[in-house]
C-alpha cells in the first residue's frame, strides 16, 4: 500500500498585496504582460486603462494586449515604480511605465497612476489613470 506524502503548508505565508502587485508590474516586461496576466489575473478581473478600454477576465485582457501590440507596435512595457502604498488590500502606485518595439526603440513613457485590488495572490481589479493624449499620439506616429 502507497501512502500519499504529507503535504505540509505552515510555512507558507500569503504575498502581501504590495509584494503581489510589485511582482505583477515586474514580470509585465517579460512579454507584453500576458504571462503575468495569466498568472495573476482571474476569470472575473476587472482591468480599466481609462479612457481606453475596460476588460474582464484573462482572455479579454489578453485580446486588448494583441489589439494594443498591433496598433502601436508595442512588444515590452517596462514598469518603473516611482512610488507604492497599500490600503488593506489596494495598493496605489505611481509608476513611469516605459514602451518599445521589437527593436528595442522607446515608443514612449507615460506616467501612470494606478490602483491594484488583490485578494490571496490574485489581482481581481486594475485600473491605470494617466494622460490618454500619449497613447493618441503613439497610435498617430
Amino acid at each position: 500500500m502507497h501512502h500519499k506524502p504529507i503535504i505540509r503548508i505552515e510555512n507558507f505565508v500569503m504575498p502581501t498585496p504590495i509584494e503581489t502587485a510589485t511582482a505583477f508590474c515586474a514580470a509585465f516586461s517579460k512579454d507584453h504582460g500576458k504571462s503575468a496576466v495569466r498568472q495573476w489575473f482571474t476569470p472575473d478581473t476587472i482591468w480599466v486603462n481609462e479612457g481606453i478600454s475596460v476588460t474582464t477576465g484573462i482572455d479579454e485582457a489578453l485580446v486588448a494586449l494583441e489589439a494594443v501590440e498591433k496598433a502601436v507596435g508595442i512588444k515590452d512595457a517596462h514598469f518603473e515604480m516611482l512610488a507604492i502604498a497599500a490600503d488593506g488590500n489596494r495598493v496605489l502606485t505611481e509608476r513611469l511605465d516605459r514602451l518599445k518595439r521589437a527593436d528595442g526603440s522607446e515608443i514612449g513613457a507615460a506616467m501612470v497612476m494606478g490602483i491594484f485590488e488583490v485578494e490571496g495572490n490574485r489581482i481581481i481589479a486594475w485600473r491605470d489613470y494617466y494622460d490618454v493624449r500619449n497613447a493618441e499620439k503613439w497610435a498617430i506616429s
